[in-house]
C-alpha cells in the first residue's frame, strides 16, 4: 500500500513539474527564432497566419461582435481547429479542458455540471446558460437540466465555442450567473460532407454526419450524431446503506442546423437521450434508474438594417423539454413548452458610441404527460419579461467605457434590475487591463416553486431571484503568438435557494451569503503555425452564512495541454489536475473518498493517403485514450448532505478508435 501511495505521489510530483515546464514556454518567446537568411516573404506569411489564429471576435458579451481584448468580460474562446486537435468527444469535455472549470454530475444528473469559479451550489446546472448562436437553450421545468446539450451537441458543426466567466444578465437574463456558453455555428466556404464513426471501451459508439456549405445567397450546417455505450459499472454503497453495482448505459439520438440567407437565421437543436441514473433520490430500492430525455430547441431570427448606424433584430425562440424518470413509488414525467419573443435594437448614434436596447417577454408552460407518468409539477403559465440597455464609449483608441442595466420581472411578479459597468485600458499596443463589476439574477424555476411531490418535496412561490455581483480585475498581454491573462475576481451571492429541511415535505427558501474570491492564469502560445501550448491555473476561497453548505468544487486546479498538427496527421495531450474537494461535516462515509484527480487525455489522427489511394486531406484514422493514468474518479455527494459520502463519475483508462470522411 505504502508503495503505491509513492509511485502516486512520485506521479503527481512529475506532472507538477511538466505543468511548470510548459506554462513557462507559454509564456516566453520562442528561443529559437529564424535564420537570418529566410526571405521576408516567407516570414510575413508566417506572421500573417499566426496573426489570423490570435485575431479572434467574438460576440458573446455585448450581443454583437468585438475584439476578446476589448469585450467587457472574462471570456476564453474555443476555436474549430482547437476542438478538432484535442478530439474531444462532447461539450462536457471541451468544457473540462477551459480555465477555472470543474465538470462533474450526480446521483440523478449525469454529467449535468459545469462550475465556473468554484460555484457549485447544487446539482442541477442553474448557474450557466448556455446558447446556440446566441440564443438560449432553457427549460422552465427544472431549470438546469443542460446534460442533454453538454452529451449530445454536435461539436462537428461549430466554428467556436464563447466562454464568459462571470455574470451576464444584463443582456442574457435568468442563469447567466457565473458562466455563459455560446455555441457559434460554422459556414463552410465550399460544400462538404464528412462522415465519422469511432468505437471504445465499455461498449461505446458515435456516429457523426455534417454537411454545410453555400447554395447562392444561402449558408447553411446540419449535423446528425448518434452515440451511446454499454457502461462501466457505477458501484457504490447508497444513501440506505445498501451496496449493489450497475452499468452506466446511454444512448443518444441529435442533430442541429443553422440556415441563414440575408438578414433571416434559423437555427435548431433537438436530441433524444436515455440514460442510467441512480434516481431522484441516491437509492438503489428506487423502482426505476433510468432517465430519458426529449429535448427541442428552436430559433428564427431576421436582422432589418434601418440605417448606416441602426439595425433591429427580431427573435423568436422555442424550447420544448419532456424527462421521466423515476421517485419513490412511481414513475415522473415532467414537460415544459418555452415561447420567447425579443427584439433589439443595435445604434450607432455618433462616432466611438454604440448602444444596445432589447425587451423581451417569455410564455413559460408546461403540460401533462402520457397517463401512466406522475405530473409532479401542476400545470403552470409564467410570463416573465425584462428590458435592458447597454452602451460603450471609446475615449481615443487606448479606453473604453462600459455601462448597462435590465429591469426583469419574474415568474413569480418580482421585480428587480441588475447592472454592468467597467473600463477597458489599453496603455500599450500588447497590454490591457479591464476593470468590470456585474450583477446577475437566477430565478426561480417551476421545480422550486410549484413542485408537489409527496413526501418527498413541494415547493415554495414566495422564493426571490437569487443575485450575484462579481468584480473583476484583468491584465492581458497578446501578441501574434501568445496570449496571457491574471484575473483577481471576487463574488458575492445573495438569496441562494437552498432545501428546506425544517419542514416536513421538504421545501425551499432563500438562503444567506456565500462568497468567492480568487486567482485565475490562463495562456496560449503558438510555437508554429502548427504548434501551440495551452495552459491555466485557478485558487479560489469561499466562505458562507452558517444555512450554507461549502462549495464541494476543488479550491484548485491546474491545467496544461499541448497539439500539434502536421501534413499527415495531428497528436495532442492535455493534463487536468484538481485539488482535493472538501468534505461535508455531516457526510456519511460509506463509500472511497474523494481524492485529487489527475486527467490524462491523448489524441492522434492519421491522415492514411502517404500508404493508400485515398486523396490528401480525405480521411483521418483516430485514436484516442482517456484517463490515462487510470485514476478512480469519484465526487462528493452534496445535494443531500453527503449521504452518501461520494458517488462514481467515471471509468478508469479507455481506449477508442475511429474513422473520419470528407466528401
Amino acid at each position: 500500500m505504502k508503495h503505491r501511495v509513492c509511485i502516486k505521489k512520485m506521479k503527481q510530483r512529475l506532472l507538477q513539474f511538466v505543468f511548470i515546464i510548459l506554462c513557462s514556454l507559454s509564456i516566453t518567446p520562442a528561443i529559437f527564432s529564424a535564420e537570418k537568411n529566410e526571405s521576408l516573404d516567407t516570414d510575413e506569411l508566417f506572421d500573417m497566419s499566426l496573426e489570423d489564429l490570435m485575431s479572434v471576435e467574438i460576440s458573446v458579451v455585448s450581443k454583437k461582435k468585438e475584439s476578446q481584448y476589448e469585450a467587457p468580460g472574462i471570456v476564453v474562446v474555443v476555436p474549430h481547429d482547437q476542438i478538432e486537435i484535442f478530439g474531444d468527444r462532447n461539450l462536457h469535455q471541451l468544457l473540462q479542458r477551459q480555465p477555472s472549470v470543474y465538470t462533474r454530475g450526480s446521483y440523478m444528473y449525469p454529467n449535468n455540471i459545469a462550475s465556473f469559479r468554484g460555484d457549485l451550489p447544487t446539482h442541477l446546472d442553474i448557474h450557466n446558460l448556455i446558447m446556440f448562436n446566441g440564443r438560449p437553450i432553457r427549460e422552465s421545468g427544472f431549470g438546469g437540466v443542460n446534460f442533454p446539450v453538454y452529451m449530445a451537441f454536435p461539436l462537428s458543426g461549430l466554428d467556436s465555442v464563447e466562454m464568459i466567466r462571470g455574470p451576464g444578465s444584463v443582456l442574457y437574463g435568468t442563469n447567466a450567473f457565473t458562466g455563459v456558453i455560446n455555441l457559434k455555428t460554422r459556414i463552410p466556404d465550399h460544400n462538404e460532407l464528412t462522415i465519422s464513426g469511432m468505437g471504445g471501451s465499455y461498449g461505446y459508439y458515435e456516429s457523426d454526419i455534417t454537411a454545410g456549405g453555400r447554395y447562392g445567397k444561402l449558408g447553411y450546417i446540419t449535423s446528425i450524431r448518434s452515440s451511446g455505450q454499454d457502461g462501466y459499472s457505477y458501484k457504490l454503497t447508497d444513501g440506505q446503506g445498501i451496496f449493489r453495482s450497475q452499468s452506466d448505459k446511454n444512448q443518444s439520438f441529435s442533430g442541429m442546423m443553422h440556415l441563414e440567407r440575408g438578414g433571416f437565421t434559423f437555427d435548431a437543436f433537438a436530441v433524444d437521450l436515455d440514460t442510467f441514473h441512480l434516481g431522484a433520490l441516491p437509492w438503489w430500492s428506487l423502482p426505476y434508474h433510468q432517465f430519458g430525455v426529449k429535448k427541442l430547441f428552436a430559433n428564427a431570427g431576421y436582422r432589418l438594417h434601418l440605417h448606416d448606424r441602426a439595425d433591429l433584430e427580431f427573435n423568436v425562440t422555442y424550447n420544448l423539454h419532456e424527462n421521466t424518470f423515476a421517485n419513490v413509488t412511481q414513475t415522473v414525467g415532467l414537460n415544459s413548452s418555452d415561447v420567447l419573443g425579443e427584439v433589439t435594437l443595435f445604434a450607432n448614434p455618433v462616432d466611438n458610441l454604440n448602444v444596445t436596447l432589447g425587451y423581451l417577454q417569455e410564455y413559460r408552460n408546461n403540460y401533462k404527460p402520457d397517463d401512466n407518468y406522475y405530473q409532479s409539477i401542476p400545470t403552470y403559465h409564467f410570463q416573465p419579461q425584462s428590458v435592458y440597455a447597454q452602451a460603450d464609449y471609446k475615449i481615443g483608441d487606448n479606453i473604453k467605457l462600459i455601462s448597462g442595466g435590465q429591469w426583469n420581472e419574474s415568474s413569480q411578479g418580482y421585480e428587480d434590475t441588475v447592472s454592468r459597468y467597467g473600463i477597458v485600458f489599453t496603455p500599450f499596443k500588447k497590454w490591457g487591463v479591464k476593470l468590470l463589476r456585474g450583477e446577475a439574477f437566477r430565478a426561480p424555476f417551476a421545480l422550486e416553486t410549484d413542485v408537489y411531490d409527496i413526501p418527498i418535496l413541494v415547493g415554495n412561490d414566495e422564493l426571490e431571484p437569487e443575485k450575484v455581483t462579481t468584480y473583476d480585475a484583468q491584465l492581458f498581454y497578446h501578441t501574434n503568438k501568445t496570449y496571457t491573462a491574471v484575473t483577481y475576481f471576487k463574488s458575492n451571492i445573495e438569496g441562494l435557494v437552498i432545501r428546506d429541511a425544517s419542514v416536513s415535505p421538504a421545501s425551499f427558501k432563500n438562503g444567506g451569503e456565500q462568497e468567492f474570491d480568487g486567482v485565475e492564469f490562463e495562456s496560449k502560445h503558438f510555437l508554429t503555425s502548427h504548434w501551440h501550448i495551452l495552459c491555466s491555473a485557478m485558487y479560489q476561497n469561499n466562505k458562507q452564512s452558517s444555512d450554507l453548505n461549502p462549495s464541494t468544487a476543488p479550491d484548485y486546479m491546474y491545467k496544461l495541454g499541448t497539439g500539434y498538427k502536421w501534413d499527415y496527421g495531428i497528436a495532442s495531450i492535455f493534463y487536468s489536475h484538481y485539488a482535493k474537494p472538501p468534505r461535508l461535516n455531516s457526510e456519511v462515509v460509506v463509500n472511497p473518498e474523494p481524492d485529487a484527480l489527475n486527467l490524462l487525455t491523448l489524441n492522434i489522427q492519421i491522415d492514411p493517403s502517404k500508404w493508400t489511394d485515398i486523396p490528401k486531406g480525405r480521411s483521418n484514422l483516430i485514436f484516442r485514450v482517456e484517463n490515462t493514468l487510470n485514476e478512480e474518479i469519484s465526487v462528493p455527494e452534496f445535494n443531500r448532505g453527503g449521504n452518501p459520502n461520494s458517488l462514481p463519475d467515471g471509468p478508469k483508462t479507455t481506449f477508442y478508435a475511429g474513422l473520419t470522411v470528407k466528401f
